[in-house]
C-alpha cells in the first residue's frame, strides 16, 4: 500500500535506527531530528510517527525522538507487523470494491446512458435515473467499504492490546502517549502560556473591584445572590 510516498524517498542513503524484516518486507525506522521539514509538518498537526512506502513492501518510519524512546514498545517488530497486515487489508477491501462493484456500476451507467441518449422524450429520464442509482450504489459501496476496514482497525487494535499484554497495558501506553504529547506542546509554546497566566492575573483585581462596587450600589437580594455566586 502507498503511504505518503514523498516522504519516503527524504530518507534515501540515510541510516535507520533500526531496520525489522518480516514476510519479504522491510520496516526501516527513522527519527525525525535530522528532517527538520519531516518534524515541523507532522507535528504541528499532532503525529509524532509518520509512515511512509511507495511499494507495499518496503516502510520507512519517521519518529520523534523522545516519542520513540519513550513509546519504544509501540513501535516493536511484532507491532508493526499488525499496522502493515492491517494496510494489506485496507488494500484488499478498496481492490475488490473497486473491481466488483465500482467499475461495473461505472460502465453499466455510462452505457446506460449513451443507449437511452438514442430514445425520444423518455431518454432523458431514463438517463437521468441511471445516474442516480449509480450514485447511490457509489454511496452504499463507499459505506460499506468503511465500515469493513473500520472492522479490520478493531482488529488489529484488539491484537495489539494481546501483543502488549493486555488491555491494561494498553491503556497505560496510552495514557504515557498523551502525558508526553502534552508535555512536549507545553514546552514548545511556553511563553503563550506564561502570557495566559499574567493576563488572568492582571484582570483579576479588576473583576474583584467592579463586583464590591455591585454590592455597595444596590441593596437588593438578587443582585447581591448573583455577586455571592461570582465570588
Amino acid at each position: 500500500m502507498r503511504i505518503n510516498p514523498k516522504l519516503f524517498v527524504i530518507a534515501n542513503g540515510a541510516e535507520p535506527v533500526d531496520v525489522q524484516e518480516f514476510d519479504g518486507r522491510k520496516i526501516e525506522v527513522f527519527m525525525m531530528e535530522p528532517y527538520p521539514q519531516v518534524k515541523e509538518e507532522f507535528i504541528n498537526k499532532g503525529k509524532f510517527a509518520v509512515w511512509s512506502s511507495v511499494d507495499g513492501v518496503n516502510y520507512r518510519l519517521f519518529i520523534e525522538d523522545g516519542y520513540y524512546n519513550e513509546l519504544k514498545p509501540l513501535y516493536s517488530q511484532a507491532i508493526n507487523k499488525i499496522w502493515v497486515d492491517f494496510w494489506d487489508t485496507c488494500e484488499t477491501i478498496s481492490r475488490k470494491m473497486s473491481r466488483y462493484v465500482i467499475l461495473p456500476v461505472t460502465v453499466v451507467a455510462v452505457g446506460g446512458c449513451i443507449g437511452f441518449s438514442f430514445i425520444d422524450k423518455v431518454g432523458i429520464y431514463l438517463m437521468i435515473a441511471v445516474v442516480v442509482i449509480a450514485f447511490v450504489a457509489m454511496l452504499f459501496c463507499n459505506r460499506l467499504t468503511r465500515k469493513k476496514i473500520f472492522d479490520a482497525n478493531a482488529a488489529s487494535v484488539e491484537l495489539i492490546k494481546k501483543s502488549l499484554g493486555g488491555a491494561k497495558a494498553f491503556d497505560d501506553m496510552l495514557e504515557r502517549q498523551k502525558n508526553y504529547m502534552d508535555s512536549y506542546y507545553d514546552s514548545l509554546y511556553p511563553e503563550e502560556e506564561e502570557e495566559l497566566e499574567e493576563d488572568s492575573a492582571e484582570e483579576l483585581p479588576a473583576s474583584q473591584a467592579e463586583e464590591v462596587e455591585v454590592v455597595e450600589e444596590t441593596v437588593e437580594k438578587e443582585v447581591v445572590e448573583e455577586a455571592e455566586k461570582n465570588e
